[in-house]
């Protein structure tokens, strides 16, 4: 790299060619000059002392791979690249990669600045501690070599710095390691005037807090999710796995992921936070170990991972994090948290202030103790490593404090979750689910303390409350856990024992074992009838009818509907039980065979859920109605119900709805479109996406028609061939329920009408083409709507248009071809023909 002159400033301008030390011995360029340096100066009157080079002081990561971080290494370049100059601060834990991350961008864009750069470690220089700055200004002068003229007694550091930067174009790193960033506030403000463009870049734990300043997050590495961990190919793809298999093989070059080892080397990456520096040293331990043994080790030992540098203790580590006592005994009690939480979860649980607790997070994030996450709403969580939480626990213990902590949290999600219960049944149901997926693993510490301490009612309460999460995730056999160990601690007040029987009962539908509900559920209703609580009645009998249903009895199924029915006021408030009863009724009418009544009745209870705004119980039912549409011979509103109902029911998680949805759609397309080999081998992957999902959620018979089954199957199976059915469907079972369901949405064409290679980009509407470069965003359809001002099945409609002019089945291929519109076929002609 050779450093531009630039005449006509003030002062000494310097030409420099990069000089790389290795060792503290200078490895010069084969193609530089014996010379590495030469002052020019323009004003006889100034001068400087010995040239510095323009590199690092050491070169520390060179040999090392770099996973993970091209995007955020592109957006540092982009940032330091801005023509006027700027201060960036990189920030991040301790571990995470930030000096690594630096050092790259230094070397790649130091050769941009027309006066080179130097890459100052702090952590390698005497600091004096006497000086107002800390000894920052001095310490940088040293580091490049500045002195005062000769005819100069002495000179500040900071008129040094200002002298030897005026009218220079300059890029400044400083590596402040675990250091506060004491004097660079000062610093920018005396020599950033001078320069003709400076680019100041600080790598700390902290931000400087000044004006201007353009922060940097860093964040760990991705960690492996349970779907990433079911595919070996797509665990392989995540950056912590990545290079934690990446840096074993330099050890132990024999090491590869394997379907034996893949969910071991999955949560060696979670206990590891995903840090970089903790996956490194723990790779450097798999030289002789195997990830089992390991992960053993580090299960053991809560305080750290894999010898990571990190606070032994975070009530002593005020002088670390530079937090101010009372910061630090918020922050481990914050460890109570087993996930991310907001600002009002930490205000409830501790009873402080909204405006005092956004303060001290505030503070907090500014010194890396705190990492944070966007949501889709514009609203900020906030999370812990875990090594630091389990810290902080411990702390906790040792002060005997964490039993009142985690009672004090157990309090607050009691209170929380069965506020937010009555709000699945109307329009808040999509924020209520989205608040659970947030809370879920908090409310089963919660639960889990407080079988500990035998607290049987609260148990009760919060697993009463959290079960139409459960079922709605397909996490039935979390419900009936918690739901059975509540009944097992007893309650005191007869109208939550009812109310526990009544949710274990309805949970126990879903199991392999439906009839274990029935005892439940007869105490419930002999309970319910003796207090005369007609709804209590009503529910239950609601239940015990789906019992009868799943066991092929659909006389006494219809029976116990009626009289429900019967029961109910028509003009009465409850129109979400009515709805409910009809619906399952419905389904009842269509086993019988009574397909226009049972038409009739599911009509009714869709719009009795809508009257209600409760969309997800509306979609339920739309599958239902689907199901009886197509089988009517109305494909194409048999369609239009099935997908306007699965889009619902996956934005709102309802995964055991969804693999429903993916079995309905998938009939429908081979009665609708069945003549395309393409049709059924969609068929077959909707069909094995269907059944790994319910594999998963629990297999739920009640509600299914009849013909998505083994018929349904069998059909797809012979028309395909056993080779190229079992290649589908095990391709449809690796999908995510995303995917699945955009696999289901796509629009299908008969072959001819499909568009040809040619600019497919052109063809699309002006609002199409709008909704299409949306998507290359990450923009949900929901939110695509809510952009354009439109509905959603509107949004829906145009995207399904959009697929078919592209010629793509997934929202990731628009993304592709939007930004890459010309196939590669017709982009060179269209070149050499000069098309503009």
């Amino acid at each position: 790299m050779r450093a531009q002159s630039n005449e006509g400033t003030k002062g000494p301008i310097r030409i420099v060619e990069t000089v790389r030390q290795t060792g503290g011995d200078p490895v010069r360029d084969a193609t530089s000059p014996a010379t590495a340096t030469a002052t020019v100066s323009t004003s006889p009157s100034t001068s400087t002392s010995a040239s510095p080079p323009t590199t690092h002081q050491r070169a520390r990561y060179a040999l090392t791979s770099r996973v993970g971080r091209d995007a955020e290494l592109a957006d540092l370049k982009a940032r330091a690249a801005a023509p006027n100059g700027q201060i960036l601060t990189l920030t991040g834990p301790v571990g995470v990669g930030k000096s690594r991350l630096a050092s790259a961008l230094f070397e790649q864009i130091s050769g941009d600045f027309a006066d080179g750069g130097r890459y100052v470690e702090l952590d390698t220089l005497r600091l004096a501690d006497t000086d107002p700055d800390g000894g920052l200004a001095r310490a940088v002068a040293e580091a490049l070599e500045l002195a005062p003229a000769p005819d100069r007694a002495d000179g500040a550091p900071l008129d040094l710095l200002r002298e030897y930067l005026g009218g220079r174009d300059f890029l400044l790193v400083l590596d402040c390691g675990n250091r506060p960033p004491r004097g660079v506030a000062e610093l920018w403000e005396a020599v950033a005037a001078a320069a003709r463009r400076l680019c100041l870049l600080t790598v700390g734990t902290q931000v400087l807090g000044m004006y201007g300043e353009h922060r940097v997050p860093l964040f760990p590495l991705a960690v492996p999710t349970p779907h990433d961990t079911a595919d070996l190919g797509r665990l392989g793809q995540v950056d912590s796995v990545r290079l934690l298999v990446d840096r074993t093989k330099a050890v132990r070059p024999g090491f590869r992921l394997t379907h034996e080892n893949r969910e071991t080397v999955a949560k060696l990456c979670q206990v590891l936070d995903g840090l970089p520096l903790s996956i490194e040293l723990a790779a450097s331990r798999l030289k002789v170990s195997s990830p089992r043994a390991l992960l053993d080790e580090l299960s053991a030992d809560t305080g750290t991972g894999a010898g990571t540098a990190t606070r032994t203790d975070p009530g002593a580590g005020v002088d670390t994090l530079g937090l101010p006592p009372e910061a630090v005994e918020l922050l481990v009690r914050l460890g109570v948290f087993t996930e991310s939480f907001g600002v009002a979860e930490a205000a409830g649980v501790f009873e402080l202030p909204l405006d005092v607790t956004r303060q001290a997070l505030e503070e907090m994030v500014d010194h890396s103790a705190l990492l944070t996450e966007e949501q889709r709403d514009g609203s900020i969580r906030f999370w812990m490593l875990r090594s630091s939480r389990a810290q902080a626990l411990a702390h906790l213990g040792r002060q005997d404090a964490l039993g009142p902590v985690r009672a004090d949290h157990a309090v607050f999600f009691v209170r929380q979750l069965h506020g937010i219960r009555k709000q699945l049944e109307g329009p808040g149901q999509a924020a209520a689910l989205e608040q659970f997926g947030h809370w879920h693993q908090d409310v089963l510490a919660a639960l889990e303390f407080l079988v500990e301490t035998g607290n049987g009612e609260a148990v009760a309460t919060l697993a009463t409350a959290a079960q139409p999460y459960w079922l709605l995730r397909g996490e039935v056999e979390s419900a009936t856990h918690w739901l059975s160990a509540a009944v097992r601690l007893g309650t005191e007040r007869l109208r939550v024992r009812l109310a526990t029987l009544e949710a274990l009962g309805e949970a126990l539908l879903l199991t392999d074992d439906p009839a274990g509900a029935k005892p439940w559920l007869d105490e419930a209703l002999a309970a319910y009838t003796e207090l005369a609580d007609g709804p209590g009645i009503a529910t239950v009998r609601r239940h015990l009818a789906r019992l009868a249903q799943i066991q092929r009895n659909l006389p006494a199924a219809e029976n116990l509907l009626t009289l429900v029915l019967a029961d109910l006021d028509p003009r009465g408030g409850d129109q979400c039980c009515r709805g409910a009863v009809l619906a399952r009724l419905a389904e009842v009418r269509r086993d019988r065979g009574d397909a226009a009544s049972a038409v009739r009745h599911a009509t009714e209870a869709v719009r009795l859920f809508e009257r209600a705004e409760d969309a997800r119980s509306a979609a339920r039912v739309k599958l239902t109605l689907a199901g009886l549409t197509g089988a009517q011979g109305d494909y194409d509103r048999a369609e239009q119900l099935a997908c306007r109902a699965l889009l619902s029911l996956h934005d709102r998680g309802d995964l055991p709805e969804v693999a429903r949805g993916l079995a309905v759609l998938a009939e429908l397309l081979t009665h609708k479109y069945g003549r395309t080999a393409a049709v059924w081998e969609r068929a077959a992957r909707l069909l094995g996406a269907a059944d790994a999902l319910r594999r998963r959620v629990g297999d739920t018979l009640a509600g299914q028609p009849g013909a998505v089954g083994r018929t349904l199957l069998g059909q797809v199976g012979e028309r395909m061939g056993r080779s190229a059915f079992d290649t589908a469907w095990q391709e449809g079972g690796r999908c995510t329920p995303g995917e699945a369901v955009a696999l289901a949405l796509a629009l299908i064409e008969p072959p001819e009408h499909r568009p040809r290679h040619t600019d497919l980009v052109g063809s699309l509407t002006r609002r199409e083409h709008e909704v299409a470069m949306l998507v290359t965003e990450g923009l949900t359809n929901r939110e695509v709507a809510r952009r354009l001002g439109i509905a959603e099945w509107t949004a829906v409609n145009h995207m399904r248009k959009v697929m078919q002019k592209l010629g793509c089945t997934s929202r990731v291929q628009v993304a592709g071809r939007m930004l890459r519109p010309l196939d590669q076929g017709t982009a060179a002609p269209a070149a050499a023909g000069g098309r503009g």
